[in-house]
């Protein structure tokens, strides 16, 4: 899993992720998202991960076949300095779905600005 950090109330840099299948195996393999007709980028605090989501909104497919995804920070994402759990959820036709990762979570961690 990965930990991506950034300070409170910035918006850059966005986040960037090369989305994988099967992480922590053998087998990890980019998924092509040649197909997919969205991808979601959800955050949430880590302490309360079942409670209301921070962020659930459109990610932007940078390079399909290569599984390469970004999300682009809205005012408001960062305004709360914690850890957060997040992942990417996929749509592929069907509607089939796929969250990466698959166990666990990736983390984005906000911390406080001295401004």
């Amino acid at each position: 899993m990965s930990t991506f950090q950034i300070k409170r109330n910035d918006r850059l840099p966005s986040l960037t992720a090369t989305l994988k299948q099967g992480v922590g195996t053998t087998s990890e393999a980019a998924i092509d998202l040649t197909t997919a007709t969205s991808v979601k980028f959800i955050m949430k605090d880590a302490q309360t991960p079942g409670g209301t989501a921070k962020v659930a909104a459109a990610a932007v497919v940078v390079t399909p076949a290569s599984g390469t995804v970004k999300y682009n920070w809205a005012a408001g994402d960062t305004d709360t300095p914690g850890t957060f759990s997040c992942e990417w959820e996929i749509t592929f036709p069907g509607p089939l779905l796929q969250t990466v990762p698959s166990s666990s979570y990736d983390t984005v961690k906000i911390d406080v600005d001295l401004g």
